[in-house]
């Protein structure tokens, strides 16, 4: 992969992106801040400016402000336009913008040099989806979501969040009852998804002295649990109740 494309790469991965996007990016857009890299998109399609950051918190190791600076350094200064993606050729690069088709194309390179199947169906929205999707299986909200993407409609946020490869797997523990709720990584996607991941079945295992309190819409009604393990609770509602 050529520098320019290692780049974009970063950029649009960093920042969901489309490739109108990356290819309206201007150098004035791009912050050096010493510790990471500041991008702010603008004219995006539905109207909603944006910002995000570049920085070396990635688990492969790799510099990817080095990368990004490499390649900001070889601009040459007679440019007369401020487009900040230009073309690579020959180890430097010229004055020539790089054209909008050009980001379109760039995954299907790079899943070629994976050497991924079916690379020709990698398209210039892969920057996007896997942007989010990255985020979604890290636990965010659909507010962090909606706001990293752009997105006014929490619709497509929710499809990110639903798609996550962590939330079917805390899906699947749910339904097969093995202890939803135990670890960061459940309790993330239970703050991600509210509702919509129950436990269908529950199991407390308590040390001695131990004290649980339950209380229902502000209301002084507690249970109280003292002095037991091993225990299984089972609560039914009745939801007619107006007391409730």
């Amino acid at each position: 992969m050529r520098i320019f494309e290692m780049v974009a790469l970063i950029f649009g991965v960093a920042g969901a992106c489309r490739g109108k996007e990356l290819h309206e990016l201007t150098i004035s857009d791009v912050t050096d801040m010493d510790h990471a890299l500041l991008v702010n998109v603008r004219n995006t399609k539905n109207n909603v400016d944006r910002n995000f950051i570049i920085n070396n918190s990635n688990k492969n190791g790799i510099d990817l402000i080095e990368v990004c600076r490499k390649y900001m350094a070889l601009r040459k200064p007679e440019t007369t336009h401020s487009r900040f993606f230009v073309r690579y050729e020959k180890s430097q690069c010229t004055v020539q913008a790089i054209g909008k088709n050009t980001f379109g194309k760039i995954p299907q390179k790079v899943a070629e040099y994976l050497n991924l199947p079916n690379s020709t169906l990698y398209t210039g929205h892969c920057f996007r989806r896997t942007s989010a999707s990255l985020l979604a299986d890290s636990g965010a909200s659909i507010d962090v979501l909606k706001r990293h993407g752009g997105w006014k409609s929490a619709s497509v946020a929710e499809g990110h969040i639903e798609n996550s490869i962590n939330t079917k797997k805390i899906v699947a523990d749910s339904i097969f009852g093995l202890g939803v709720g135990n670890s960061t990584e459940s309790a993330s996607a239970h703050q991600v998804c509210g509702s919509a991941v129950s436990a269908s079945s529950a199991s407390s295992t308590s040390s001695k002295n131990n004290i649980v309190q339950n209380t229902i819409d502000g209301a002084n009604r507690l249970l109280n649990i003292v002095n037991c393990s091993n225990v299984n609770i089972h609560v039914n509602i009745n939801t007619n109740n107006k007391d409730l």
